[in-house]
């Protein structure tokens, strides 16, 4: 195997994050859920834009929804306006220190899940309780060693 071709690190990265959504927790804790998938889409999208991008956004959303049972189609658009606003900001986002990359992806996440409560609303889906505001906290809290084990392994792989 071509190290340099190792693109199947982004797929297994994506798939461990969707596992990670099938995780069993109490019925009170799930609001608290940190979204490891979106976190690891900004990562790939950040790292490498040319591999991860709108397109990708929309695959992971669906997969997402597969996974929740909810409609296909209720995370995607978030997840693609979210990846859309980071592309077009990639080259600044990277540049910041840690703290600020943080409140970009409390951002992003938000813009992400206040479409996805939007669009809930309109198809009189049940919303997300309010609580779930902890798990987008909790989300910034888990972005930096996710951010750090995903370069490792980019850099390991050598996927360009």
């Amino acid at each position: 195997m071509i190290k340099a071709q190792a693109l199947w690190v982004i797929y297994v990265t994506f798939f461990v994050g969707l596992i990670s959504m099938l995780i069993p927790l109490p019925t009170e804790w799930r609001v608290i859920r940190p979204d490891a998938v979106g976190l690891i889409l900004f990562y790939w999208v950040m790292a490498l834009p040319h591999r991860a991008g709108i397109v990708t956004a929309f695959c992971v959303g669906l997969l997402q929804d597969l996974i929740e049972g909810s409609p296909l189609g209720l995370s995607s658009p978030g997840l693609m306006l979210a990846t859309l606003f980071l592309l077009l900001n990639y080259q600044r986002v990277r540049q910041y220190d840690l703290l600020l990359q943080c409140l970009v992806i409390l951002t992003l996440l938000s813009l992400s899940a206040g479409i996805e409560q939007w669009l809930r609303s309109g198809i009189e889906v049940p919303l997300a309780p309010s609580g779930a505001v902890l798990g987008l906290l909790l989300s910034v809290f888990c972005w930096v060693p996710i951010r750090n084990v995903l370069r490792r392994f980019r850099r390991y792989y050598e996927v360009h």
